[in-house]
């Protein structure tokens, strides 16, 4: 690219226009035509000199005054002549003018600045008059110079007038005229820069935009060629895009340049389209961004690819090891419902299993909520007193259940001294050793785990070593260990499955602590990971080698007998939303010696205290319609002083102290541990008396001939309304409405006998006599033997799993699933359908009752739970009126599930619903009659 191309036209042109002018001038010059200021000033210097010559001849006489006075006026009337001198012809001097001596240099005549003439008396020669001029160079000024400074002088003078008169004549006749006003205005306003240029790659347009972008003006555009703006090439093709665009004589689409201004690159996509004869017009679309987006995008896209392949490998081993604990718990629980196990001990085994999946579950679930807090930056720890001897064994007992089954050995060592506690955070301090020590037995098939706990007194620091006979790491795989979702190899997972979370944890929560975590293995000969902590004693008791193994020995007998605590027959109130925690609860305070009464929300629970008194208070943080913390900050402003033990699932560090500061007294996490929810009770209500007999009672069969279908019917609809009148007693106990409660128990007394039941007769009684005389801890301590009396009912053909027919709202259906509540075989009506006014009535129930089911279906999608309910009181009545009494105890059920609003429990009782009403034989008008889907 020329210098010359990347000058505005209008200053080419005014240097065209310049080197002509220059170029006639010396054309004159050559020619003659330019008069010389040298030559005429000589030629004047020179007939100057003559005349001063021929004057001095006439006025030289014998006396030289007149001549001398001549001289000496000539030289004061001219400037340039500087003096004179008459010289005889012997070389006598005759006359000269004040420093003539300086201004003539004899034998260095230059006709310029000497001049000698001679002078004549007669024909003789009398002498020469001497003439010193001026230097010429000061005479002429610019015009010493001659032609060459007319040039100089010239050429930027008229530059400069050339180039102001183009731009005015530029501005007047408009260069961009070819273009209307409007239309221009139109192409300043588009985002992509826009160009014209003409064949000659001259550019004669350019838009705002591409002014923007190229940092110039279009002033300094106009005329120059686009190869000016230094564009460089950004795609594989040889040509510029104009260039292919003249040649092919077609459009061109989406070439790449890229322009460098100041620190940073443009790139734009470049549309080119020629017009023939006309020139081209291009169009820039700046790009930059979109190719930083892709770069970026190519970026993330690899990132996201390889965090996808761990994601994916995460959520398999996550899927397994979530599905195959859960399996045990859906499994081990079908068997126990469908009431196929009757060996006590067998039960047991199935129920450990069944609880230790939980606890496995339960685990993950806190890794994952463990992982999400340290990488949000969430994760505190406390430093309070801690014995690391009762945490070190904690961890061993633990786990000694899987050594055991793995049959290898797991045993723990005190080779030093410990100081009795130490400042730190046991519950971070038993997580990570409990993690090591499980990850140790994972791994380890034969041989044994050891831990191993020194204390160096001097460095105070703590080291506890686990270490195993197991299968080992390579140097690779230790570098890699205690990343996130990360385990040796993909075998690893396979074979012993886990989520790669642990240790990953393990080591974050030891460098929270102040220390560390680091391993040392070797492949086929097993693991040494080893925590170390920076420890502050906080004591000065110690506890030596023979202490510790005293403690251990005396610890261990304690583990060997564990028993369930007792607590005192005094009422405590269970508040809690979730139905299932209540009745958890409420089972194992009741086992214990406790009366349990319980409030689905905060406002029950205010309005419960307001009407009853109660020992302690557990009362859920988490409700609908008002929690629990507000529910305890308004008991304490109504005086309320009964101790309040929070219960919830949020168990991050900080909760603890809201609650109490709330005005709780204790606090527990979900889920609940039942021995620590019943060492808390027993902290504010004491120790129990009695020991508690779990083992299950014998089932209570009628004692009538329940075979019958008609009698069973009857039965049934006893034990359907039973169920109701038992959760109306209930809660007409808690409200201290004795007459409901009175004449209850009445219609239990002689009902209960009727059909067959007499130890609901008798017990029905005593609760008669409690509600006379108005003792609520009587009436219900009754009312729950009548309840377990009602679980232990069975009748032929039925599942003795008292789950089903269990009382109250929370029994209606979430124990079981419908198609398990019912039989498969055909249910036939109880009325005599040979009678023709029977078998009609029967036909429109039946038609009815399939226009009302639809009905119910829809009022559950729509949530019209009021409607809905008063469906299921239809069909509840309806359906044993009818004969088909198998109807009545899903219809009561729903009733009470529609009353609360569950749509689970709605769903599923539809469904049983709906699997009785296929089985139903009905009659046809024919009195034939057959099942009907």
């Amino acid at each position: 690219m020329t210098l010359y191309s990347r000058v505005p036209i209008r200053y080419r042109l005014a240097i065209t226009m310049v080197c002509i002018l220059l170029g006639a001038i010396l054309l004159a010059d050559g020619v003659g035509l330019i008069p010389s200021a040298k030559s005429s000033l000589l030629s004047g210097r020179v007939a100057l000199a003559e005349s001063l010559a021929i004057s001095g001849t006439g006025l030289l006489d014998d006396d030289t005054t007149r001549l001398r006075q001549t001289m000496q006026a000539v030289v004061a009337r001219n400037e340039s002549l500087k003096s004179v001198r008459l010289v005889k012809a012997t070389g006598e001097i005759e006359f000269q003018t004040q420093g003539h001596g300086q201004f003539w240099r004899d034998g260095e005549q230059l006709p310029q600045n000497n001049l000698s003439v001679p002078i004549f008396q007669g024909n003789d020669r009398w002498g020469d008059l001497q003439l010193a001029f001026n230097p010429l160079s000061g005479e002429l000024g610019w015009a010493r110079f001659g032609v060459v400074g007319l040039l100089l002088f010239v050429a930027p003078v008229c530059f400069f007038q050339f180039a102001f008169f183009l731009k005015r004549m530029v501005d007047a006749l408009n260069p961009q005229g070819a273009i209307p006003d409007g239309v221009r205005s139109l192409m300043d306003t588009f985002t992509e820069g826009l160009v014209i240029i003409d064949e000659q790659e001259r550019i004669l347009f350019a838009n705002r935009q591409l002014c923007r972008a190229t940092g110039h003006r279009f002033e300094d555009l106009f005329g120059k060629s686009i190869r000016s703006l230094e564009f460089e090439i950004g795609d594989a093709k040889p040509e510029w895009p104009w260039e292919e665009a003249f040649r092919t004589n077609a459009l061109t689409r989406e070439r790449v340049l890229r322009l460098q201004t100041g620190n940073s690159v443009s790139t734009f996509s470049v549309n080119s389209n020629p017009v023939p004869g006309q020139g081209l017009m291009a169009t820039l679309d700046d790009i930059t961004e979109i190719e930083e987006h892709k770069k970026q995008l190519a970026l993330a896209l690899e990132v996201a690819k390889d965090a996808s392949e761990a994601k994916s490998a995460f959520l398999a081993n996550m899927s397994h090891e979530i599905r195959t604990p859960l399996n045990a718990v859906l499994g081990f629980t079908d068997v126990l419902r469908r009431g196929l196990v009757t060996d006590p001990r067998e039960s047991s085994d199935y129920l450990n299993m069944i609880h230790r999946s939980g606890a496995h579950l339960l685990g993950l679930i806190n890794d994952i909520l463990d992982l999400s807090k340290i990488e949000a930056g969430r994760m505190e720890v406390e430093s309070i007193p801690t014995a690391v001897h009762e945490v070190v064994l904690d961890a061993v007992n633990v786990q000694s259940a899987r050594a055991a089954e793995k049959q290898i050995g797991l045993s723990f060592e005190f080779p030093t001294a410990l100081p009795a506690q130490i400042g730190c955070d046991p519950t971070r301090l038993r997580q990570i050793l409990t993690n090591l020590v499980g990850n140790a037995i994972k791994f380890t098939d034969k041989g044994a785990v050891t831990v191993l706990t020194l204390f160096d007194p001097q460095a105070k620091r703590l080291s506890i070593h686990v270490r195993d006979t197991g299968i080992g790491m390579t140097v690779e795989q230790q570098s890699i260990v205690f990343e996130s979702f990360v385990q040796a190899d993909s075998s690893t997972t396979r074979k012993f499955g886990g989520t790669g979370l642990g240790l990953s944890i393990s080591r974050r929560l030891a460098e929270a602590l102040g220390g560390g975590i680091s391993v040392v293995s070797r492949v086929g000969e097993g693991s040494v990971f080893t925590i170390d902590l920076p420890v502050d004693s906080g004591t000065e008791h110690w506890l030596t080698r023979e202490d510790l193994q005293r403690y251990a020995i005396t610890r261990s007998a304690c583990d060997a007998a564990p028993t369930l605590g007792r607590l005192p027959k005094q009422p405590i109130l269970v508040v809690d939303d979730g139905e299932a925690n209540r009745r958890l609860i409420e089972v194992v305070l009741s086992r214990a010696g406790a009366t349990v009464f319980s409030a689905g929300n905060g406002q029950e629970a205010i309005e419960a205290v307001c009407n009853n008194t109660f020992s302690l208070i557990l009362m859920d943080m988490q409700m609908p319609v008002l929690d629990g913390m507000s529910a305890t900050r308004e008991l304490r402003q109504l005086g309320c002083t009964v101790p309040i033990v929070a219960l919830t699932g949020n168990a991050m560090k900080g909760d603890r102290e809201k609650c109490l500061d709330a005005g709780c007294d204790g606090f527990l996490a979900k889920p609940v541990n039942l021995d620590e929810l019943l060492a808390c009770c027993q902290k504010f209500l004491g120790q129990g008396q009695a020991a508690i007999n779990d083992a299950p009672s014998e089932l209570i069969h009628s004692t009538l001939p329940t075979d019958d279908p008609e009698i069973r019917a009857v039965v049934d609809g006893f034990l359907g309304r039973l169920d109701d009148r038992l959760e109306d007693m209930k809660k007409a106990v808690g409200d201290s409405d004795f007459e409901t409660v009175k004449g209850d128990a009445h219609w239990l007394k002689g009902s209960g006998g009727t059909v067959g039941f007499g130890p609901l007769s008798d017990r029905a009684e005593d609760l008669e006599k409690a509600a006379d005389d108005g003792d609520t801890l009587l009436a219900l301590e009754i009312l729950e033997q009548i309840q377990s009396l009602r679980k232990r009912i069975a009748l032929p053909g039925s599942r003795n799993d008292a789950s089903i027919q269990a009382t109250g709202a929370d029994s209606v259906a979430d124990e079981c699933e419908p198609d398990e509540m019912v039989e498969t075989g055909p249910i036939e009506c109880a009325l005599p359908l040979p009678d023709e006014d029977y078998r009609d009535i029967v036909i429109d129930f039946v038609q009815r009752f399939d226009h009302r089911l639809h009905r119910m279906h829809r009022l559950l999608a729509d949530a019209n739970y009021d409607e809905l309910e008063r469906e299921a009181h239809w069909l509840k009545g309806s359906g044993g009126t009818v004969g088909y009494m198998a109807l009545t105890n899903p219809s009561s059920k729903l009733m009470r599930a529609a009353s609360l609003g569950n749509e689970g429990n709605c769903q599923l009782l539809l469904k049983q619903i709906v699997q009785i009403r296929q089985r139903m034989v009905v009659p046809s008008p024919s009195c034939q009659s057959s099942p009907t889907a």
